[in-house]
């Protein structure tokens, strides 16, 4: 008897006891073992991360974690210490992704690509995320890659209802984020926290995060007039905690500024300078919550 004499119940019975390479490798035997009633996924963590020649693909759950590691070898490669002759790691690597992310069905508490060459794997990584019946449900999304911009190749194919925090980790700190592109999405007015080390440009771009609950973002030159309506936002939302962070490289108003928040010190939210080596803070309210800090960039 050969494995596609079975009946469908006792091959799925099979599928469910293989691990995640075991289940890849499986559905890719014959059309009809893809057609079987599909496993169910509910890790709560998925990170797939590509370094020079490899790529570690890491699903985990409340009781277990399971690694995959695909490695470039001079004949194939190498998929967690077995050897495949004539086969290609990122092309291998990403087929097994693709089926193993296809089953998941939780919510992540959080999914992280990281490409650190040439936003290649990011970019196949969002295709295989695009071709999901649903969108991806996960809390945190963090993205490692040189430009940041492939955030907009992502955050459609995100459950917008699921999304509350966006990490923007980028090797190019000096390529424009290009908010149009996906400011308009759900997945980011819904969002909550915006983490992003790169260059913003200049602190116009402020007004584009006052929906955000916190954020740490970086920008060349920081204008007092920025900031106004930024303390408006803050403080006309009591019930709101805010953390609002702000590197910059130039504050040419700086000293205006501290003057000001210490003589209006009431109309202002809790305001922290971390200047070089020297932090200086206004008087902490114990009726305020939210905070401003700005903090100089060391270059």
């Amino acid at each position: 008897m050969e494995l596609l004499d079975l009946p469908n119940d006792m091959l799925s019975e099979i599928s469910e006891k293989l691990d995640l390479r075991g289940v890849s490798n499986f559905r890719k035997v014959h059309p009809r073992l893809r057609q079987l009633k599909p496993i169910t996924n509910n890790f709560l963590e998925i990170s797939i991360i590509k370094e020079d020649n490899s790529i570690s693909v890491n699903f985990e759950s409340d009781f277990e974690r399971q690694g995959i590691l695909y490695k470039k070898t001079e004949d194939g490669c190498l998929v967690n210490q077995k050897t495949l002759v004539g086969q290609d790691f990122l092309e291998i690597a990403l087929q097994d992704f693709a089926i193993n992310i296809r089953y998941q069905k939780g919510k992540l508490t959080e999914f992280v690509v990281e490409d650190d060459d040439n936003n290649e794997v990011a970019e196949k990584v969002s295709n295989i995320l695009k071709s999901r019946v649903k969108p991806l449900a996960t809390k945190n999304f963090v993205l490692r890659v040189p430009n940041s911009n492939e955030v907009s190749n992502f955050l459609p194919y995100l459950d917008a209802t699921s999304l509350k925090d966006i990490c923007l980790n980028c090797n190019e700190r000096d390529i424009p984020l290009r908010f149009e592109e996906f400011e308009h999405l759900e997945q980011w007015k819904n969002a909550e926290h915006f983490y992003c080390t790169v260059y913003l440009g200049d602190s116009g771009v402020l007004a584009r995060l006052h929906h955000l609950d916190t954020v740490d973002v970086h920008v060349h030159n920081l204008y007092m007039k920025d900031l106004l309506p930024l303390r408006d936002v803050i403080l006309n939302d009591a019930s709101k905690f805010s953390i609002f962070t702000v590197n910059y490289t130039n504050f040419a108003e700086e000293e205006e500024f501290k003057n000001l928040v210490k003589t209006e010190k009431d109309k202002w939210p809790y305001v922290c300078f971390t200047c070089r080596e020297k932090v200086e803070t206004t008087e902490p309210s114990p009726q305020k919550f939210q905070a401003v800090s700005l903090q100089q960039d060391l270059l």
